[in-house]
Formats: C-alpha cells, sequence, structure tokens
C-alpha cells in the first residue's frame, strides 16, 4: 500500500518546483504546483491539516491528481516512515510532529566510539534532510 502525507496546496505562478537532496538516497521531495486534487476519503470531508492519510495517489492526467484513502482494517493508522538507516529511522505522527527511533547497536561490535558516534551524528542529518 502506498503512503501519502498530504499537506495544505497553495495555488502559485510556476509550474513545478523540486527539491532532490544528494545526501538522501531514499526520498525524493517534489512540489508539484497549479494541480486538481480530488480526494474520495473515508470519513473527512476535506483534507485536515497536519493529519497523515493512507491510500494511493494516482495521476490521471497533466495537472490532475486523485486520492483514494485506503479502508482501515480495526487497526489504529500507523507513523509512515520516511528515513530508515542503518543506526535510525525517522517517521512522520499523526500528530504532525517527526520522531527519530534509534536503533539496537552491539556494543562489542564497537571498536571506536567516537567513529560510531560521528556515524550516527551523519545519519540523523541524513534523516532530517528528509524534512521540508
Amino acid at each position: 500500500m502506498n503512503v501519502a502525507v498530504l499537506h495544505e496546496v497553495r495555488s502559485y505562478s510556476g509550474r513545478f518546483k523540486t527539491y532532490i537532496s544528494k545526501k538522501s538516497k531514499n526520498m525524493k521531495k517534489n512540489t508539484i504546483l497549479c494541480v486538481d486534487l480530488k480526494t474520495v476519503m473515508q470519513n473527512d470531508v476535506l483534507l485536515k491539516k497536519d493529519k497523515c492519510y493512507n491510500g494511493v495517489m494516482t495521476r490521471d492526467g497533466i495537472d490532475h491528481y486523485r486520492f483514494e484513502e485506503s479502508v482501515r482494517k480495526g487497526r489504529p493508522p500507523r507513523n509512515p516512515k520516511l528515513f530508515d538507516g542503518k543506526y535510525c529511522s525517522l517517521v512522520h505522527m499523526q500528530n504532525g510532529k517527526y520522531q527519530i527511533h534509534m536503533k539496537t547497536i552491539d556494543a562489542s561490535t564497537v571498536a571506536d566510539r567516537q567513529l560510531l558516534a560521528y556515524e550516527v551524528y551523519a545519519e540523523v542529518l541524513k534523516a532530517f534532510n528528509v524534512i521540508d
């Protein structure tokens, strides 16, 4: 299932605004300007600010997009994972905030703690680059 995190849509005079981070291999950021977005929602009539929706987004024309919210089968909505690295992962919570989860580190395999600390620091920076 695809996961879409939607925010408010504003009209701009430009066509496309693209952000691609050289450091982030997993996520490609795009802001698509001046589009028609049709939504098919389960409960909400309009998209709510800072609320995550699970579903499928399709492009059915040059400037026409359609988002269909998926049916939840009794389980609460999950937080979409935006970054998954060797030492940490980054999720976007339902309240609009971001949370970093650290993974288990086997201390017996760590030869240089300063190098490990630097690698964790570098990975946290990569995770923050995913956030707009």
